[in-house]
């Protein structure tokens, strides 16, 4: 065990553990992931300040992304076992199911995230099949694709426009985004952008069938709960992956020019969250902006912007999150800060 345990591979394997004990045991355990995940860590991110990694931290989180994708189909099959085929009673099943979902929703989906920005094949193929096995495939053409190099502007099916609610930006964003993708993979083959063959060499043949092998998968084994329960933490995660992405570029936006030219990606085009827990659960996407800077940045080298260039969630992501399910209260609290904002930094928006 190294001196000093990375704070990473702390606080993203401490509630995989749980996962494990819980859907072996049932019981009050469910409660114990699902505490740490939906609770603690928000009480947990004012407690503790950032501080540098040591060597054998930097050189722990390098490997942690590939452990935490193993760990993710491990869970998938751990969460269909003890909520498809244990005879468990309901009240159990509940939380652990909730705790499943969170950790698919955080820890998988900023996996997967991390992994698809990574150059090497394995690590890429990890995080394209985690977001395939959440049903959401596409997201690895559309976020590398679309996302980054649209991101604030009326092109990104995925940045969140000033006063629209999470619900009418989920149905925008979900069809968007598979279409952008779909239409960003034919312009890099050649083919008509509007085109709608899916063939054998197109990612979206893999995206679609492999999320019909993960819900076969899920059905031979456990029937009509198993496919259910399955569809069930799968739009738990896709819900997840698209509340941070409402989160995080909320009202923002690039200026246009004359010549339909937008200006280049800023740190003002991000909404940031340093927060340690939450930081560290999610491989430090809430320091978003260096992300989109630097996509290809491991994430242990991402630094948080300052007020003064980038701006900052008044909360955690986590709390935003839950904030951003009101549409009236998160109106009352973030209109106010875009318009700040964009008063502040107008001439460079």
């Amino acid at each position: 065990m190294p001196r000093h345990l990375s704070a990473f591979a702390l606080v993203t394997l401490l509630p995989t553990f749980l996962l494990v004990i819980a859907a072996q045991r049932g019981g009050l355990w469910p409660l114990l992931p699902l505490f740490l995940l939906a609770g603690v860590n928000h009480l947990i991110d004012s407690l503790f300040e950032n501080r540098p990694d040591s060597p054998v931290e930097r050189a722990l989180n390098d490997l942690l992304p590939i452990a935490l994708a193993i760990c993710h189909f491990a869970l998938l099959a751990f969460a269909l076992y003890a909520l498809a085929i244990k005879t468990d009673p309901l009240l159990t099943k509940l939380p652990l199911f909730l705790a499943f979902g969170l950790y698919f929703a955080t820890v998988s989906n900023a996996t997967g995230h991390e992994l698809i920005h990574r150059r090497q094949r394995l690590p890429f193929l990890f995080g394209k099949w985690i977001f395939i096995s959440h049903l959401f495939g596409h997201h690895t053409s559309a976020h590398r694709l679309v996302h980054h190099p649209y991101v604030a502007t009326r092109f990104d099916p995925n940045t969140a426009r000033y006063n629209e609610s999470f619900y009418t930006f989920y149905r925008r964003a979900w069809r968007g985004s598979f279409r952008a993708g779909l239409s960003a993979e034919n312009t890099r083959r050649g083919l008509p952008a509007d085109s709608r063959r899916i063939d054998v060499s197109n990612p979206y043949f893999t995206y679609i069938f492999g999320g019909v092998f993960f819900l076969t998968l899920a059905a031979l084994a456990a029937g009509w709960a198993g496919l259910f329960t399955y569809l069930g933490l799968a739009l738990m995660a896709q819900g997840g992956l698209l509340l941070t992405d409402y989160v995080q570029h909320y009202g923002l936006t690039r200026s246009e020019g004359e010549d339909g030219r937008f200006m280049p990606i800023a740190p003002h085009h991000s909404w940031n969250a340093p927060h340690w827990f939450t930081r560290n659960l999610t491989l430090n996407a809430p320091l978003h902006s260096d992300h989109h800077a630097k996509p290809a940045r491991p994430y242990t080298e991402l630094a948080n912007h300052p007020e003064e260039t980038a701006p900052q969630l008044p909360y955690s992501p986590g709390i935003m999150s839950i904030i951003a399910l009101n549409p009236i209260r998160w109106r009352s609290i973030m209109n106010p800060k875009v318009a700040e904002w964009a008063m502040r930094h107008r001439k460079n928006t």
